[in-house]
């Protein structure tokens, strides 16, 4: 039987393919020794997704803290530069979602009403605005 934390990881990983499956014709959930948890399309251009999720805010603290690195398992725990096109972080207890593309951060807080205020639906739409963008010569 699966961790929780494997469980809660998933179920951010199966969160974030639906949000992107509304844009995307493809969209793949990666096995689990990958290094992206998902790989989707942007007019006809793949880009990889790693999707960090947590279920609450962490006991002791006072803000959502998403780690960029790879899990507590892993002997390099850090992504190569060109590995992730972009983050997903899921908040499961708010049911939200934010993307972001990789600043070289090793870690990153949020203030739960910075969190609750995040629109799902909104920062795909964006995402997928942005994505275009870059493509454009």
């Amino acid at each position: 039987m699966p961790r929780q934390s494997e469980r809660v990881g998933r179920s951010g990983e199966y969160f974030v393919a639906s949000l992107l499956s509304l844009y995307a014709d493809t969209v793949v959930i990666v096995p689990h020794s990958a290094e992206a948890d998902i790989i989707f399309d942007v007019d006809h251009k793949l880009y990889k997704c790693q999707v960090k999720t947590q279920s609450k805010i962490q006991n002791c603290r006072v803000s959502w803290i998403y780690d960029f690195r790879r899990g507590a398992y892993t002997k390099d725990r850090f992504y190569t530069e060109d590995a992730i096109d972009v983050y997903a972080l899921v908040a499961l207890k708010h049911q939200s979602v934010h993307f972001m593309f990789s600043q070289g951060l090793k870690q990153i807080s949020f203030k739960d009403e910075e969190v609750q205020a995040w629109n799902s639906l909104t920062n795909t739409k964006n995402l997928f605005k942005e994505l275009r963008c870059q493509q454009t010569p």
